[in-house]
C-alpha cells in the first residue's frame, strides 16, 4: 500500500475530525454552560485512566508487530488481543468498583462514560494500521461519526440533554469500533484466545504501556486536578481551549500512524537509507504545517474564539494563546518517539522521555492550578511537552545526524515570521466581523506563506510525491 494513498485516507478522516467539531462546538457551547461541559470533561478525564488500562498500550505495539510479521497475522493478532481483552475486563471491573465506592463518582455522566471502556476494548484499528489498510478504518469511522453528529443536532436541544449528549458521543464511538470486526475476519479467522502466546507479547507491551501511563498523567491529569483544585468551570474553559488546539494538531499527527508501519517494515528489511528519507519527509511536512498554524492562530485567536465559542467560553482565548506552542513540541515528538524510538525498539528511552515529564507536570500542577486555574494548566501543558521534546531529542540525536533538517526548518520559520509580521500590520486596519476577519487573515496569510515557500524552494512537490508513493 502506498504511503501517499494511506496518508490521503488517514488525512481525509482527520480532516473530518477537524470539520465536525467546527460544526458542533459552536452549537454545543451555546446549549450547555462551561460548568455543564466542565462536568463532562472532569469525569471524562477520570475514565481516561481506565481506558488506558483497557488498551494496555497495544496500539503502537500491535501496529509494529502486524507490520513486521505479515506472514503470521492470525497468531500475532489473537496473542495481542488476548492481552487487550484481559486488560479491558480488569479495567471495567475496577471502574465499577470505583463508581460504587466513591460518592463523587455516583453521577449519571460517570456511568454513561463507562461505556467507553467497552468501546476501547473492541478497538482493533491497530490491525489495519499494521496492514497499511487505512481505507477500511476511514470509511467506517467517517460513516459512524457523521451519523453521530446528525444525532446531536436532532436530539440535543437544551441543557437538560447533557446525559443524552454524553450517551450519543459514547455509543457512536462503540459502534465505530464494532464495525471494524467484520472486515477483519479475512485476516484473523475464528477467535482464538491464547494466554500462553499472549505472554510472549506481555513484556514489550508493558514497556510501551508504562509510557502511556506517564503520557496520560500530563495529558489528562491536568483536567482532573483542575476540577479538584479549582472548579468545573475552569475545566470547561480549559477543555474547550484544549479541543481547539487538538483540532489543529490532527493535521500534524495524522502522518504518524501512517509512517509507523512503513518505517517498521523498512527496518525489518534493513533499508536504513530509506528510513532516513522517511524521517526527513516527516519533519518537512510537519514543519510546513506547524509554524504557519502557530503564527496564524496568534493573529486570529481573539476573533476566532469570539464567533466560534459561546459567551461563557470567551476566556478560552488566553489558554489557546499559550497552548498553541504545544504544536511544535508534539509534532516533533510524534516523529522522534513514534517514528524513531519505537520502531528501533528503544522502549526504555521512550518510557524515560514520558515518565520524567509526567512527574514534573504533577508537581507544577499542584503549584500553579490553585492560584492560576486554567491559565496554570495551559502553562504546565506547554512546559511538559517541551521537556518531552528535549529528552527525546537527546535520545534520537544519533539518528537525527543522518537526517538533514536545519536548512528547511529555518526557511519555514522565516516564512512564518514574515507572514505573522504582515498580518499583524493588516490587523490594525481590518476590523469587520470576527468571522470575516478570520477568513481575510487566513486567505492573506496562506497566499503569502505559500508564495514564500515556493520562492525559497523549501519543497519539491515532485520529489515529495515520489517519496510518499514508494512501495
Amino acid at each position: 500500500m502506498k504511503v501517499l494513498k494511506n496518508y490521503a485516507y488517514n488525512l481525509s478522516y482527520q480532516l473530518l475530525v477537524i470539520i465536525l467539531p467546527i460544526i458542533t462546538t459552536p452549537y454545543v457551547t451555546r446549549v450547555f454552560s462551561s460548568t455543564d461541559l466542565g462536568t463532562y470533561g472532569y469525569f471524562n478525564s477520570i475514565v481516561t485512566y481506565f481506558i488506558l488500562l483497557a488498551t494496555l498500550g497495544v496500539a503502537n505495539y500491535g501496529t509494529k508487530e502486524i507490520s513486521g510479521h505479515r506472514k503470521d497475522i492470525w497468531k500475532n493478532f489473537w496473542g495481542i488481543y488476548t492481552l487487550q481483552l484481559s486488560a479491558t475486563i480488569l479495567s471495567i471491573t475496577l471502574y465499577i468498583i470505583m463508581c460504587l465506592s466513591f460518592q463523587f463518582m455516583q453521577n449519571p455522566v460517570a456511568y454513561i462514560l463507562g461505556l467507553g471502556l467497552v468501546s476501547k476494548g473492541m478497538d482493533i484499528s491497530w490491525l489495519f494500521q499494521g496492514l497499511e489498510d487505512f481505507r477500511k478504518i476511514t470509511v467506517r469511522n467517517i460513516t459512524v461519526k457523521l451519523v453521530g453528529v446528525i444525532s446531536i443536532f436532532l436530539f440535543v436541544k437544551s441543557a437538560n440533554n447533557l446525559y443524552l449528549y454524553v450517551f450519543l458521543l459514547t455509543i457512536f464511538e462503540l459502534l465505530g469500533q464494532l464495525s471494524m470486526w467484520l472486515p477483519a475476519r479475512e485476516f484473523i479467522g475464528k477467535p482464538h484466545f491464547d494466554l500462553l502466546y499472549a505472554k510472549h507479547h506481555l513484556k514489550p507491551v508493558i514497556l510501551l504501556f508504562l509510557p502511556q501511563i506517564a503520557i496520560s498523567l500530563y495529558v489528562t491529569l491536568d483536567r482532573t486536578m483542575l476540577g479538584a483544585l479549582s472548579s468545573t468551570k475552569d475545566v470547561g474553559i480549559y477543555d474547550q481551549a484544549l479541543k481547539l488546539v487538538n483540532i489543529l494538531l490532527t493535521l500534524v499527527t495524522s502522518l504518524g500512524s501512517v509512517m509507523l508501519p512503513r518505517v517498521a517494515n523498512l527496518l525489518s528489511t534493513g533499508d536504513h537509507k530509506a528510513v532516513n528519507k522517511m524521517h526527513e519527509t516527516s519533519f518537512l511536512i510537519y514543519n510546513l504545517v506547524i509554524f504557519p498554524i502557530i503564527a496564524g492562530m496568534l493573529i486570529v485567536n481573539d476573533d476566532f474564539v469570539q464567533f466560534f465559542l459561546g459567551q461563557d467560553f470567551q476566556d478560552a482565548k488566553y489558554a489557546i494563546a499559550i497552548m498553541i506552542f504545544r504544536m511544535f513540541f508534539i509534532g516533533w515528538t510524534n516523529i522522534m518517539g513514534i517514528q524513531i524510538l519505537i520502531p528501533h525498539n528503544k522502549n526504555k528511552e521512550f518510557m524515560i522521555s514520558t515518565t520524567i515529564p509526567a512527574i514534573v507536570s504533577v508537581g507544577l500542577n499542584l503549584l500553579l492550578l490553585p492560584k492560576l486555574g486554567y491559565i496554570g494548566a495551559a502553562i504546565v501543558s506547554v512546559l511538559t511537552e517541551a521537556l518531552v521534546w528535549a529528552i527525546q531529542l537527546y535520545f534520537t540525536r544519533n539518528y537525527l545526524k543522518e537526517v538533514p533538517l536545519l536548512a528547511s526548518t529555518f526557511k519555514i520559520i522565516g516564512a512564518s515570521a514574515l507572514m505573522y509580521g504582515v498580518l499583524l500590520v493588516v490587523k490594525t486596519t481590518v476590523n469587520i466581523t470576527p468571522a470575516v476577519n478570520v477568513m481575510v487573515f487566513a486567505t492573506i496569510g496562506a497566499v503569502l506563506y505559500i508564495s514564500q515557500i515556493l520562492f525559497l524552494k523549501v519543497i519539491s512537490p515532485k520529489e515529495l510525491k515520489k517519496q510518499l508513493s514508494n512501495e
